[in-house]
């Protein structure tokens, strides 16, 4: 079952490819976008990045009034001594999906970590980190110039 739905959206995402559109084609400049609540408060970090980014995107506080819809996860994994001391892992992770409320379809998904790789566990990271990575990501896909 997992490998159907996988499959579903990575066809749903290589058609605009293969069509010859970008990502950036298919996301209007002050699309109204609906952050729908996630653990860790990851929404309220991500809603704070678009604005602090100057993202084209209005954020709605009404999933009735949005054409997009930002959902996701956030995991806080264990704080080890040892995942610290040689970099291990990161000690939170997020992923989100954006949705077009009209055509039910995956439009854009990202993933990231709060991890410093120069400087391991030891720089200061957290669910503001993976949202600032977050909305970076769809800074750069979704809007290139």
């Amino acid at each position: 079952m997992a490998t159907i739905n996988a499959s579903r959206c990575l066809f749903a995402l290589l058609i605009p490819a293969l069509c010859g559109i970008s990502p950036a084609q298919l996301l209007q400049k002050n699309s109204k976008i609906f952050i729908a609540p996630m653990q860790g408060e990851l929404d309220g970090f991500i809603a704070a990045e678009i604005v602090k980014k100057k993202i084209p995107l209005v954020v709605v506080s009404d999933e009735t009034q949005a054409d997009y819809v930002l959902s996701g996860a956030s995991l806080k994994a264990d704080d080890r001594w040892y995942n610290t001391v040689f970099g291990g892992k990161d000690k939170n992770e997020g992923n989100v999906r954006l949705l077009d409320v009209k055509t039910k379809q995956m439009v854009w998904a990202g993933e990231a970590g709060d991890r410093s790789l120069v400087w391991g566990g030891f720089k200061r990271g957290g669910e503001r980190k993976v949202a600032d990575r977050i909305v970076e990501q769809m800074k750069k896909q979704l809007f290139k110039k």
